[in-house]
Formats: structure tokens, C-alpha cells, sequence
């Protein structure tokens, strides 16, 4: 009968690969569906070929729980190293400190109750139990948001696209930066693999104006793009947009409006390009405005990316905030009604 469990989650993880999947459910019933399939497969083997089976256990086992301490450890490190070398190349900004703090708070974490304990009080006891609540939840979501990251940037069309669409990230004075120019050169590179024949796709660059920018985002990076060989009939400018939102939806409607003056009655093929820390949080927001989309992305330096993927994981928790608030208000709500029961009832 466990069949029935595996096909299930297998019907519902391929329907939402292929239907939509730019939610962070992806990467849950990824995970649960590896799980089971993995559980299946150790049972159906029993049947047939026990010793196999039993070794198969054995080794998941022994990876679990010999391997456990030494990825957490290696976590650890690689929060803690990356940060600094971040701080070092790109500033004490207050961002800049996510990986690090990260790291100094899962030692404290792991050491803390060896050295001071947990005290007996109810009243402590039902803090720290709901603490680690947070804790292993707030890690889970963080694991199940970076397989969706994942399998999101899996690219299903092959047909050419008909618009790319490049996020901005902020100019030097009025001069496209290194990592600006990582989405334009990943811009570029799809656009010249998608052309066929005449039917060039259109590339819309977006991104207003900062208060210490000399020109809008979107003009900077037309201007690269143009340096790089980029017909301009093939380019749109958005100069309006502040934020990511605001990126998609000003976009959306540049894009439609071409559309309708082309005469595209079809449904449009699209992709985003921004950093690949970036990418799922930008596919959470056109999803939001209606853009049905794709999303491809650039390559950023390892030492970048790890405190930015956790800068990301923070914003697609403020987009969600209802639902977390709501689960973590309900089992507030359970732990004080399990140490009132102790103070006062046991």
C-alpha cells in the first residue's frame, strides 16, 4: 500500500513542476517525495533482495547520522568564512553580516545548553522548547526554498523566447557594475541562443533612477548591451521601477503593449534574468503581478551568493508573513497551554 503514498506524491510533484512552480511547495513535496520514494524502494527490495535492502538502510543511516555533525560543522565554517571575506571585499554594511551572524548563532546554539543547561522551570523549559521550534522550522523552510531556488531555474521552453526581461541591481554613479553586467551578459547569451531566422527575441532592461545615479538603470544597461553588438530595435526600456515588484509589473505592460503593436495573438514566451540568489524570489513576484515566465541566472562568486540566498530566504518570508505568523502564533499558543497545564495542573 505504500505505493499509493509515492504515486500520489509523484502526480502532485510533477503536476506542479510543469503547471507552476513558483512556490516554495515545490521544494516541500520535493523533499517529502525523495523521502518516500527512497523509504519504498528499501521496503520493496526487503521483499526480494533483503540483504541489499538492508545495506541500503544501513548506509542512509549511517550518512544521517555519522554525517549530520560534519555538514552542520562544514555549514558553519563555510557561513562564517564566506561572511568575513564578503565584509573584507564589499564593505561593513549591515546586510553584509547575515552569513556570519548566522554561523556565531548556530554555535551558540549547538554549545549553549552543553555549558549552561536547560533549566527545570516550566516557564524556561516552554521558552526553549518553542525556540527550537523556530529554530528547525525556520532551517526546513530554509532547505525547501533552496531546492525550489533549484528546480526553478530548470528551463522548459526550447522554442525561442519573444522577451527577456533583465532586473536591474543599481549603478556606480552612472556605470554598470560587475554584478549588473553578469545578468546583461546572461541577457545577451540567451538572446543570440534563442534567435531563429528573423524572429529575434526583445530584450527589456528595467530599472529606475537612483538618488545617486547618474542615468536610469535601464538606459546604463541598454547602453552595455548596445556595446556588446545589441541592435536597439531589439531593445525596451522601463526606467521607472524601484523594486523588484515594480520591475515586473512596469515590464509586464511594456511588454504586452509591443505585443499588441506586433500583433502577437499568442501565448508570449518569457524569460527572467537576474542573479541566481535572486532568481526565485523575482519568479515569486511575477507570479504575483501575472507574468507567466521562466527564469535563468547569471553566476555570482560562492562568498556573495551564501549571504545573499539568506537575504533572499528573509524577503520571501516578509512576502509570505501571514502564514508564518499564523503557524508560529498557533504553536505559541499550544506551548503556553502545555506549561500553564504544568505549573498549575501536573
Amino acid at each position: 500500500m505504500l505505493i499509493v503514498p509515492v504515486l500520489l506524491l509523484t502526480v502532485l510533484f510533477m503536476g506542479l513542476f510543469f503547471i507552476e512552480r513558483r512556490t516554495i511547495w515545490i521544494g516541500i513535496l520535493f523533499l517529502f517525495w525523495i523521502a518516500m520514494l527512497s523509504v519504498y524502494t528499501i521496503i520493496t527490495l526487503e521483499v526480494s533482495e533483503a540483504k541489499v535492502a538492508l545495506g541500503i538502510a544501513l548506509l542512509l543511516a549511517g550518512l544521517f547520522v555519522l554525517g549530520t555533525p560534519f555538514y552542520l560543522v562544514s555549514f558553519v565554517w563555510l557561513l562564517i568564512t564566506s561572511g568575513f571575506r564578503l565584509i573584507r571585499r564589499e564593505g561593513r554594511r549591515l546586510r553584509n553580516f547575515l552569513s556570519v551572524g548566522l554561523g556565531v548563532f548556530l554555535i551558540a546554539w549547538a554549545v549553549g545548553p552543553i555549558f549552561i543547561g536547560v533549566p527545570k522551570n516550566p516557564v524556561w523549559q516552554g521558552v526553549y522548547g518553542y525556540l527550537t521550534f523556530c529554530v528547525y522550522y525556520f532551517f526546513f523552510l530554509m532547505l525547501c526554498f533552496a531546492v525550489a531556488s533549484w528546480l526553478n531555474r530548470i528551463r522548459l521552453t526550447v522554442r525561442p523566447y519573444d522577451y527577456i526581461i533583465v532586473l536591474g541591481s543599481g549603478l556606480i554613479g552612472g556605470q554598470v557594475t560587475p554584478l549588473l553586467a553578469s545578468r546583461i551578459d546572461r541577457g545577451i547569451e540567451l538572446f543570440r541562443k534563442r534567435q531563429f531566422r528573423n524572429l529575434a527575441p526583445v530584450l527589456i532592461f528595467t530599472g529606475g533612477q537612483g538618488a545617486d545615479e547618474d542615468q536610469s538603470e535601464g538606459k546604463a544597461m541598454a547602453g552595455y548591451a548596445m556595446s556588446q553588438g545589441i541592435d536597439e530595435r531589439n531593445i525596451i526600456i522601463e526606467d521607472k521601477a524601484v523594486n523588484t515588484y515594480e520591475n515586473l509589473l512596469f515590464s509586464k505592460r511594456l511588454m504586452e503593449s509591443d505585443a499588441e503593436a506586433k500583433g502577437l495573438t499568442r501565448k508570449l514566451r518569457t524569460v527572467i534574468v537576474t542573479n541566481n540568489f535572486h532568481l526565485f524570489r523575482s519568479l515569486l513576484w511575477a507570479r504575483k503581478v501575472g507574468l507567466r515566465c521562466e527564469g535563468s541566472g547569471s553566476k555570482t562568486k560562492f562568498y556573495f551568493w551564501l549571504n545573499a540566498l539568506i537575504r533572499e530566504f528573509i524577503g520571501m518570508l516578509a512576502m509570505q508573513k501571514k502564514v508564518h505568523t499564523f503557524v508560529l502564533g498557533a504553536v505559541l499558543i499550544v506551548t503556553v497551554a502545555f506549561v500553564l497545564i504544568n505549573l498549575y495542573v501536573v
